[in-house]
């Protein structure tokens, strides 16, 4: 484990125990150890080194005292904001983003993860190549920052310029190849999980493949972003068929470049017939909410069920405190260790599915045999009834699928 020095910089509405706790698990996650924390209410942002100097000072002793080589900030810091620290610490400094960008590298499983990876990678240097030849160009006046070393400058944003274009490009193209997958499922009930990262989404989804799914699981760790891929995988709620996904989880303050390459995960969302807002009920529930409707606020989920997860109950000490959030929205407290309540949580989904299905008698004629397979492979059929012409069914069915199949309804 690294040892290194965090730094919070914090304004005065700022829940302090829960951005040390936040900055401590990214870098755990990233595979340090915070061994000193240093914080400072930051009125007015220091162009120089971001906070003051005297807190600079600060760090400085603590470092040598402890003998500690690497500081983390929970703030994006600018490349002339950075190269100043540097210079004064004789510290190597690690930014918010670039502590995110880490671990986002060691997390990536799959060719699109690392294709987004690469490419925020990409926009985030690109913007910081020209902030520090700006910032060169201020210092020295000019000297040393013209002829050969702006060329070379130019030569370099072109480059990164023409490697972003490649990877928007190939992202683009497994997109196309996913909007077919979601062509194959338009007749499945699609429903995403979303939520903060680590409050157990991932957990969620193995537990209902193990009870009622076939596929392979998904990996499933107690860190933050223990997964970055987007996995779907097929249910079997007897005779109700779904598609669960998993995405990215959120996070707070992503810069907008890390927000554009990994939220896409969002468009996930846009395909949905329901959404499963997972939250963590034993950590800062305001916090989380506040992460998620800020992530989701563009995009159109009026028409959507949701159902917010509150999980790791078994954590919890007060439920009731718990349960006075989202009052008004559909809700259930589960842990996702726990079968019985996985079983709760899907006799919760199934019943949100069929709330607005319609009870009706068929009679499909054996000529039509294939629709009569359709009902009782996706329909509970409550009775059925053989006659010489065809087979009787009542059960209930779908807004779509009544419009699709309502020729078949006896005494329309």
């Amino acid at each position: 484990m690294q040892e290194v020095i965090q730094v919070n910089v914090l304004d005065r509405e700022d829940d302090v125990d829960n951005k040390i706790y936040e900055l401590e698990s990214l870098i755990n996650t990233a595979g340090g150890e915070s061994v000193a924390y240093v914080s400072q209410v930051v009125d007015k942002v220091n162009p120089r080194y971001y906070i003051g100097k005297g807190k600079v000072e600060e760090i400085k002793d603590l470092a040598e005292k402890l003998e500690i080589d690497t500081v983390i900030f929970d703030v994006e810091l600018s490349a002339s904001q950075l190269y100043n620290l540097e210079e004064e610490l004789k510290l190597h400094v690690v930014d918010w983003t670039t502590l995110i960008l880490d671990i986002f590298a060691q997390r990536a499983n799959t060719k699109e993860s690392r294709l987004k990876i690469k490419l925020a990678q990409l926009k985030y240097q690109l913007p910081r190549l020209n902030k520090w030849f700006a910032y060169l160009s201020r210092q020295a006046g000019g000297i040393g920052t013209r002829g050969p070393g702006e060329t070379m400058l130019e030569t370099d944003r072109r480059a990164v310029e023409r490697d972003i274009r490649s990877l928007e490009s190939q992202l683009k193209d497994i997109e196309k190849t996913k909007q077919i997958n979601r062509q194959a499922r338009k007749n499945i009930h699609n429903i995403s999980l979303l939520g903060y990262t680590n409050a157990g989404k991932s957990t969620i989804l193995n537990g209902m493949m193990r009870l009622y799914g076939k596929d392979k699981y998904v990996y499933s760790d107690d860190l933050l972003f223990a997964t970055l891929d987007t996995s779907t995988r097929r249910l079997d709620f007897s005779n109700t068929k779904v598609t669960l996904t998993d995405t990215v989880g959120f996070i707070d303050n992503l810069s907008d470049d890390l927000n554009d390459s990994f939220l896409t995960t969002l468009d996930e969302i846009k395909f949905a017939d329901m959404l499963l807002v997972v939250i963590d009920s034993s950590h800062n529930i305001d916090h989380q909410i506040h992460a998620i409707e800020t992530a989701i606020k563009d995009i159109d989920v009026a028409e959507k069920e949701i159902l917010y997860v509150f999980n790791k109950m078994d954590l919890v000490e007060n439920d009731l405190a718990v349960k006075l959030y989202k009052r008004d929205q559909e809700r259930i407290y589960i842990s996702a260790h726990e079968d019985n309540d996985l079983e709760r949580l899907k006799d919760k989904i199934v019943s949100l599915i069929k709330s607005d299905y319609e009870k009706v008698s068929m009679h499909i004629p054996f000529a039509d045999g294939y629709v009569l397979d359709y009902m009782m492979t996706n329909y509970d059929i409550i009775s059925t009834e053989y006659n010489p012409d065809g087979t009787n069914i009542e059960f209930e069915i779908s807004k779509e699928d009544l419009a699709k199949y309502g020729r078949y309804i006896e005494n329309i």
